[in-house]
Parts: structure tokens; C-alpha cells; sequence
């Protein structure tokens, strides 16, 4: 088409030529014109299921609504055809072109009868590393239930054991003699294990003022941090301002290196606690005025054991240590920057605490009560850094779960500390176990739950309970994944 006009003409006063020329363009344009009045829509099946029409021949502009309804044996996956992935069983489509669209529908695998909640299209794919809590085995398994690989151990374990890239094991065992005079969480020897089962190395920590317990972190540099207990005589508590009689056991960490099974590294709880109980000793204070202090008359326990931590977790980011102590409900933050010098100084008191105001006598509100397994995640992209727990619900026999926001930066002044933010948490009436048990964040940002008198729960950001996995006794001590 050709077109034609005298420029002269078009100049009056306000008149853009330019753009008379332009809206004259678009109004000839012969596109308009050809545009399709309808589309066809033709959809299949892959898989055992229906779907409730085959085909459509719309009107352009259309809305329809295809429903795929999974036979027996079966479940629907998703859509194929459209520009995004679709995984509803009604898929409501606004039709401007043509479709070629396939409804893929998958068989429901074989179930063992462990499995008694299963959502394949919710779940995390990982299979689950299972630790028998004190027990002789440990084993992989996947979603179905079934065992993919199984792990079986001459001695019990003392609790933690963690699987590595090339396929060895490190775990805490049980010596068959100690000194101590409670056995619950007790480990004594940290071995590593080869594929096969041979022992590449061990280290015990096990005689009358020092026995190893429930966890350890394996450190960037390949050091091992575990959780001490220290005995103290009750001669020696006296002096420390105890407030009642016998020995008493408190917790210290340990930098292990591996190869040459020296200490290079060490923070005391004993070189940081106060009490209001005894004026002649060089710890007495004011608790509420120091709660970088430890309380060493918060807890009374008949063997000593006043604080029993129960997991530690390295933040190679803020280069710090989180330590859940149970009896104190709470978790400890402890620098790792420090020497083993500074430690013991005013320098390696507590960075920031959290979970229980009541253990150093402050007014906040007390979350905690009872708690295992402190985790920073570390696989789900959407929550990555923040700080995960088990708290067992002593007070009400329900179990939670919680997620945390951490400071950035821990204030300097320990009474401007304040409870971290909450940003998740998740419980059911179902859920609750007094000891053990852990919380662990999967790479799909669902959380897998390790009830310890149960087995297994993985729960999706939104609360669903898509996997449980009863593992019917005895006890479990974590779950892990390994992509």
C-alpha cells in the first residue's frame, strides 16, 4: 500500500507531523485485521488418568478449566504445554494460541508400612540419615521407607554420628567404663569409620574429671569441637559458691585436632559463672546485672549435672559457637575468636543468650523449655543463616519448633539484649517427646522433625505434614540429608 501526502499542508499551529505519521501507520496496519477469532486446545494423557475434556475450540481470549483425576495406584504430577509449570489438578487456562497439553500422571510407589503419611509432590526427595539414639545402628532411607544402606556398630553409640562426602562415618561411642554418675548422653571416644567398617582413628575422652558427650562439630579446618563434661568435688563447688552438697559436673568445649589428638582450643563454663549465694567468693554478684554470667545455682540435679548441653553448632559466620543447655533451656552463644587465654578472661563470657530470661533473673518472656538440636540452616536458599531448634515442651508435654532471625551483630552491652526474631514455627498435638528429637532444614525449604520415641515428620513451610515415618522403636536421636 502506498501512501501520500503534501507536507505544506499539515503544518498549522500545535500539529506534530511525526507523530500524525505514526498513528496513521498503526491505523492501516493490516495485523489487526488477520488476528485468529479462535484456537483449538488439544489435551493428552501420560500415565494411568483422565482428564475431563481433550479438546477445545475457543473463542480467543477464552478462559477454560481442564481437571486431571489420577486412576487408582496413581497421582498427578503436573501439565506439559504451558509456559510455566502447573502441578494443580485444575489447571485454568487463558487461551491466546493454540496448545498441545499432556496431564503426566506417575505411579504411587510401594509404601513399607512405616511410611504413614506420604505426599510425593511435597516431600523432599532426599533420602534420611537415621540415628538410633544410643543404639548399635544407623541407616539411609528413603521416602518409601525403605533401607538403602545400613550401618551396624560393635558399641553403642554416644549419641551423634555424621555421615561424610566420601562415604566415611565419625561418631561418639560408648566406652564400657566410666566415672560419671549419670549415663544419659554420654559418648567418651569420637572414632572415625571407614566404608567398610575399619576404624581409622578414635580419641577418648573418658576418666574421673573429664568425660566427652551427646555432640560435636566438625570444624571448616577438619578440627572437631566437642562438649566436655568437667568434674568439679564438692570441696571444690563449695569454694565455687554451690549452694548445695556432693560434686558437680559443668560443661566445657574442646578444639580436638584429629591427627595429633591435641587440644588446640578450650572455653571453661567455670572461668564465667556468678552466684548470689556465697559474698566471700570472687564470683559473687548480682545475677540480673550480669547475664553474660552463668548462674551456677540455677539448676539443683541429685548427680551434679547442673547444665547438660545437649548440641553445639559452629556459625562459620559470625565465627561463633551456639550451645543448647538443656537444664537451663536456653542457648548459649560463645565466641571462638578468643585464644584459650582470653577465654578464661572477662573477654570469653557469653556473646547473647536466648530462650529462658529466667536463668540470669531477667522479666523477658521465656520460650524455651527444654531444648535440642541448635542448627543454623544451611541448604534452604529462602531461610539461608537462620537459626533452627527442637524444643521439647516440658511445660505442656507439646513439642515446637522454632525458627530465628540472629542479631547480625551481638550487642556489646548484655542488658540491651533481647529475644531474637521469631520468623517460623510449627507444632501439632501429635508431636511431643520430652528428650532427644531435633528439628533440620531441608534443601526444598520443607523441615524434617525427628520425634525420638517416634521417628520422622517433614512439615512444608505452610505447616503440612507431607512424610511421617514411625520407626517403631527404640529411641532416634537426629535426621540429616546429604544432597
Amino acid at each position: 500500500m502506498r501512501y501520500s501526502f503534501h507536507k505544506s499542508s499539515l503544518f498549522f499551529k500545535g500539529f506534530n507531523p511525526h507523530l500524525f505519521f505514526f498513528l496513521f501507520l498503526i491505523s492501516c496496519s493490516p495485523d489487526s485485521e488477520n488476528l485468529p477469532s479462535s484456537f483449538e486446545v488439544f489435551v493428552s494423557v501420560n500415565g494411568n488418568g483422565t482428564v475431563s475434556s481433550s479438546k477445545f475450540d475457543v473463542v480467543s481470549n477464552t478462559m477454560i478449566s481442564i481437571t486431571a483425576i489420577a486412576d487408582e495406584g496413581y497421582y498427578f504430577d503436573r501439565w506439559d504445554g504451558t509456559s510455566e509449570v502447573n502441578e494443580s489438578e485444575i489447571l485454568n487456562l487463558q487461551v491466546l494460541q493454540s496448545y498441545e497439553l499432556t496431564a503426566i500422571f506417575i505411579p504411587i510407589p510401594t509404601l513399607e508400612e512405616s511410611v504413614e503419611v506420604y505426599d510425593p509432590k511435597k516431600i523432599d526427595p532426599l533420602p534420611v540419615f537415621m540415628i538410633r539414639n544410643g543404639g548399635t545402628e544407623a541407616f539411609l532411607t528413603d521416602k518409601t521407607g525403605k533401607r538403602i544402606q545400613s550401618w551396624n556398630f560393635d558399641d553403642n553409640l554416644g549419641n551423634e554420628l555424621k555421615l561424610l562426602d566420601d562415604g566415611n562415618l565419625i561418631g561418639l561411642f560408648k566406652p564400657d567404663i566410666v566415672s560419671f554418675p549419670f549415663l544419659k548422653g554420654f559418648g567418651g571416644i569420637i572414632r572415625k569409620i571407614d566404608t567398610v567398617g575399619s576404624v581409622i582413628w578414635e580419641h577418648e575422652i573418658n576418666n574421673e574429671d573429664y568425660l566427652s558427650h551427646h555432640d560435636f562439630e566438625i570444624l571448616p579446618n577438619g578440627n572437631i569441637l566437642l562438649i566436655i563434661w568437667e568434674h568439679f568435688s564438692e570441696s571444690e563447688a563449695l569454694v565455687m559458691g554451690y549452694n548445695s552438697s556432693g560434686s558437680i559436673y559443668l560443661e566445657k568445649i574442646i578444639e580436638l585436632n584429629p591427627e595429633t589428638k591435641s587440644i588446640e582450643w578450650e572455653w571453661r563454663s567455670a572461668d564465667h559463672l556468678i552466684q548470689d549465694f556465697k559474698s566471700s567468693t570472687a564470683n559473687y554478684g548480682q545475677i540480673a546485672d550480669h547475664p553474660e554470667k552463668i548462674d551456677l545455682n540455677y539448676v539443683s540435679d541429685q548427680f551434679g549435672d547442673l547444665m547438660h548441653a545437649n548440641g553445639l553448632f559452629y556459625d562459620s559466620e559470625r565465627d561463633v559457637i551456639l550451645l543448647s543447655v538443656n537444664f537451663y533451656s536456653e542457648v548459649w552463644v560463645i565466641s571462638h575468636s578468643n585464644t584459650t587465654e582470653e577465654s578464661i578472661t572477662p573477654l570469653g563470657d557469653l556473646k547473647y543468650r536466648f530462650g529462658n530470661p529466667q536463668a540470669y533473673q531477667s522479666l523477658g518472656e521465656r520460650i524455651f523449655f527444654k531444648n535440642h538440636h541448635p542448627t543454623i540452616v544451611e541448604l534452604d536458599p529462602l531461610s539461608l543463616g537462620r537459626f533452627l531448634i527442637y524444643v521439647n515442651g516440658s511445660d505442656d508435654n507439646q513439642s515446637n519448633i522454632y525458627e530465628f532471625e540472629l542479631p547480625s551483630v551481638f550487642p556489646n552491652d548484655p542488658l540491651l539484649w533481647t529475644s531474637p526474631v521469631q520468623t517460623w514455627s510449627f507444632t501439632d498435638p501429635e508431636l511431643y517427646f520430652g528428650i532427644i528429637s531435633g528439628a533440620y532444614r531441608l534443601p526444598n525449604g520443607n523441615t524434617l522433625i525427628c520425634e525420638g520415641d517416634y521417628g520422622y515428620w517433614e512439615v512444608t513451610r505452610e505447616g503440612e505434614v507431607v512424610w511421617k515415618y514411625n520407626g517403631g522403636g527404640p529411641y532416634f536421636w537426629r535426621g540429616y540429608v546429604y544432597p
